[in-house]
C-alpha cells in the first residue's frame, strides 16, 4: 500500500477517534452537570417508595352509644408489580399458597388500571386480607423466592353482631368498575374498599376517611428497609350513631329464629321478619330479616364454595332483606285502615253493632273464619276477635276507594323513604284502575272491571294489596302517636374523628292524618283488646307486666302456607315503641308472631324474660 494513503487513513481514524471521545466526553457531561439531579432523584426514587396507608373507617354505633362495627388491624398481602423479579413465579407461588389463583386476580387489576391510566409498577395490589397465620408463616418461609410479596397490618372491617344485623349494617368490599364509573368524580378510585349494601352503602363517603401515606426505603427485592420521615396521617372516617337499639334487634332476630323453631314441626319455615319504631321520632330500633348471613365473610378475597352457595341459596335467599324488600298481603292487620276509613267517612260510630253468623251474604257467600260466627260485635269488638263478617260489611259501605285513600294516608304501597340500601320495594296498594292495566299478569283474557267481591276481600286485608314489613310498621307507629306519619331513619347522628357532631338527624314529619281523637281512641282500644279476654293474642300476653296493643293476622299465600302477622305497639296508654313481626308460611300470626313481638317488647323495656317464645297455640282462644 502507498505510504502517504495509510498516513492519511491513519490520520482520518484518528480525528474520528478524538471526535468519538469527545463527543462521549461531552455527553457524560452533560448527563452529570445539566440531568445529573433528574437521574440522581431517578434512582434514589427508585428505592425509596410511598406506601398507601389506608383510613379507617369509622364506626357504627347503636342508640346508646354501643359499638355495632368498628375496625380492627389485620395482616394484608399485596405484591409489587415491579419487584417481582419472575412474576410467573412468584404468583404461581401465591396462588398455592393462598388457595386460588392470584395471577389472574393481579392481572385483571393491572389490566383495569392500565384502562383507567391509573397503573403505577410502585403501588401494592392486595391479593390476601386478614391472612391466618398459617399463611403468613408460609409466606414467611418462603420470603427469599417471593421477592415483591409485602405483608403489613391494614384496618379491617368487624361487624360484631355477626348476623344479627347483616341487613341493617351491610357490608364493604373492594369497588366494582361499574361503581367506579358513577362514583369517580367523589375521588374513588381502584382498589377502594367501599360499602356493598345496608349502611356501609348509604353513608360510605361520611366512613371512609381519607388514606395517607408513609416514604420507606426498599432494598433490591423491594422489601421496605427503612421507614423514612415522609409521611401523611391517614384521616379516620366518621362515626355514624344510629336509632337502632342492640338488645331490641337482638331480642328480634332470636325471637324470630325460636319462633320457627317452635312451629317447624307443623309450618317448616326458615323466613321471617320483624321492624320496631320509636312511634314519637320514626326512629328504627330494630330490623331483622331471616334467614341471615355473617358479614365478617366479605372481607376477605375469596368466599368458600360452600358458605357462597348457602348465603345464596334460591329459596330462602339469605341475602334479601325482607324487612324493604319483601311484600306480603297484610291480613287482618289491615283491618284498623278499614276500621279508618268507616269512622273518618261516619259511615259507622265505634258502637255500632252488627250480628255476625259466620257468613255475609250481602254480596256473594264470604265466611267468617270462626265457624258460626262472633254474634254481635261492635267495632273494638270486631278488632279483638278479628271478625271477618264486620269488616266485609263495613268495607262494602265505604267502597274501595275509600279503603285505598285511608291506607295511602298511613303510607302503604308506597316507599317510607329509609336510609338503607338496596332501594325499598314499593308495595302494591291495588286500585280499580290498576286491575284493568294489569289484567294480563292477573291471567285475565281481557280487562275486567273491579268486582264488589274484591273491595270485601280488601277490607280484610286479602286480594291484591302487598306491603313490606317496614311500610306495616310505620303504619301502627302513626296510629300508635294519633295520626303523625314520620319518615323511618336509621342514622340519628353524624360524628367529626375530633368528636364534633357534623350531622343531626331531626325527626320528619311526611304526614299528618288529623285523625279523629274519638277514631284514635276507638281503634287503640280495639287493639288493646286484642291481647285481652278473647282477643286474638291474649293468650300471648297473659301476666305480662305491660299493657299492650296489637293485631294478628294471617295472610293468604299462593305458593303455600300462609303468612303470620303481629303489629302492635306499647305502653297502650302511652305508646313509645310500634313493632310488626311476619313469619312466612307460619300459618296464624298469634302462634307464630306474636311471641317475637313480646320478647322486643321485653328487650325495650328492660323487662325479665319469661318464657317470652312459647308454644300452647291449643291454649289460645283464637286462631287468627
Amino acid at each position: 500500500m502507498n505510504p502517504k494513503l495509510l498516513e492519511q487513513r491513519l490520520t482520518y481514524m484518528t480525528l474520528i477517534a478524538i471526535l468519538i471521545f469527545a463527543i462521549l466526553i461531552g455527553r457524560l457531561g452533560y448527563l452529570q452537570l445539566v440531568e445529573g439531579e433528574k437521574y440522581e432523584k431517578m434512582a434514589t426514587e427508585n428505592r425509596i417508595r410511598l406506601l398507601p396507608l389506608a383510613a379507617p373507617r369509622g364506626d357504627i354505633l347503636d342508640r346508646k352509644g354501643r359499638p355495632l362495627v368498628t375496625s380492627r388491624l389485620a395482616p394484608v398481602v399485596s405484591v409489587v408489580p415491579m419487584d417481582m423479579n419472575d412474576p410467573d413465579h412468584v404468583l404461581g407461588r401465591l396462588s398455592e399458597i393462598l388457595g386460588y389463583d392470584v395471577k389472574k386476580t393481579v392481572n385483571d387489576t393491572i389490566k383495569r388500571l392500565q384502562e383507567r391510566k391509573e397503573y403505577r409498577p410502585y403501588t401494592p395490589i392486595r391479593i390476601a386480607t386478614d391472612a391466618d397465620i398459617t399463611t403468613l408463616t408460609k409466606i414467611a418461609e418462603h420470603q427469599l423466592e417471593l421477592p415483591g410479596v409485602m405483608v403489613e397490618e391494614q384496618p379491617v372491617r368487624d361487624y360484631l353482631l355477626g348476623d344479627v344485623g347483616a341487613h341493617v349494617l351491610g357490608y364493604v368490599r373492594e369497588i366494582s368498575k361499574e361503581e367506579l364509573e358513577t362514583w369517580r368524580d367523589k375521588g374513588y378510585k381502584m382498589g377502594d374498599i367501599v360499602g356493598k349494601t345496608g349502611l356501609e352503602r348509604v353513608y360510605d363517603e361520611y366512613l371512609r376517611g381519607e388514606p395517607g401515606g408513609q416514604q420507606v426505603e426498599v432494598d433490591a427485592d423491594g422489601r421496605a428497609v427503612k421507614i423514612l420521615p415522609g409521611r401523611k396521617k391517614p384521616i379516620p372516617g366518621c362515626n355514624i350513631k344510629l336509632t337502632l337499639d342492640k338488645d331490641v334487634q337482638e331480642a328480634a332476630v332470636l325471637g324470630l329464629r325460636a319462633a320457627m323453631d317452635s312451629i317447624k314441626r307443623e309450618f317448616p319455615t326458615k323466613a321471617g321478619t320483624a321492624v320496631a319504631i320509636d312511634v314519637k321520632t320514626g326512629g328504627i330500633l330494630a330490623m331483622a330479616s331471616e334467614p341471615s348471613f355473617d358479614p365478617n365473610i366479605f372481607t376477605k378475597e375469596t368466599i368458600p364454595s360452600d358458605i357462597w352457595t348457602s348465603i345464596n341459596d334460591p329459596k330462602w335467599q339469605p341475602q334479601l332483606n325482607r324487612a324493604i324488600r319483601g311484600v306480603y298481603p297484610p291480613g287482618s292487620t289491615f283491618k284498623m285502615v278499614t276500621a279508618t276509613a268507616g269512622l273518618e267517612t261516619g259511615t259507622i260510630g265505634p258502637e255500632d253493632t252488627i250480628v255476625d253468623r259466620g257468613v255475609y251474604w250481602r254480596v256473594e257467600p264470604k265466611k267468617c273464619w270462626k265457624s258460626g260466627g262472633h254474634g254481635v260485635v261492635n267495632l273494638t269488638r270486631a278488632i279483638a276477635v278479628s271478625c271477618n263478617v264486620y269488616f266485609y260489611d263495613l268495607g262494602y259501605r265505604v267502597g274501595i276507594d275509600n279503603l285505598n285513600k285511608y291506607a295511602a294516608l298511613y303510607g302503604l304501597g308506597q316507599p317510607t323513604g329509609v336510609d338503607l340500601y338496596p332501594v325499598e320495594a314499593s308495595g302494591l296498594l291495588a286500585t280499580p284502575e290498576w286491575k284493568l292495566e294489569n289484567y294480563k299478569t292477573l291471567g285475565l283474557r281481557q280487562p275486567e272491571p273491579w268486582q264488589p267481591g274484591e273491595t270485601l276481600s280488601a277490607a280484610i286485608g286479602q286480594g291484591f294489596s302487598s306491603f313490606t314489613p317496614l311500610q306495616m310498621a310505620n303504619y301502627i307507629a302513626t296510629l300508635a302517636n294519633g295520626g303523625t306519619r314520620y319518615r323511618p331513619y336509621f342514622a340519628s347522628e353524624i360524628v367529626a374523628p375530633d368528636g364534633q357532631v357534623e350531622r343531626m338527624v331531626e325527626p320528619q314529619v311526611v304526614e299528618e292524618l288529623n285523625l279523629k281523637p274519638e277514631t284514635v281512641a276507638a281503634l287503640q282500644k280495639g287493639m288493646y283488646l286484642v291481647t285481652q279476654g278473647e282477643g286474638t293474642a291474649a293468650y300471648y300476653f297473659q301476666g305480662f307486666p305491660l299493657k299492650v296493643a296489637g293485631k294478628t293476622g294471617t295472610a293468604q299465600n299462593s305458593q303455600g302456607t300462609d303468612h303470620g302477622w303481629f303489629v302492635g305497639f306499647a305502653p297502650y296508654d302511652n305508646p313509645e315503641i310500634a313493632v310488626a313481626v311476619l313469619v312466612e308460611q307460619g300459618g296464624h300470626g298469634g302462634s307464630a308472631a306474636a311471641p317475637v313481638a313480646k320478647a322486643m317488647f321485653e328487650a325495650y323495656f328492660g323487662l325479665t324474660h319469661e318464657a317470652s317464645i312459647t308454644q300452647g297455640s291449643s291454649l289460645s282462644t283464637a286462631e287468627e
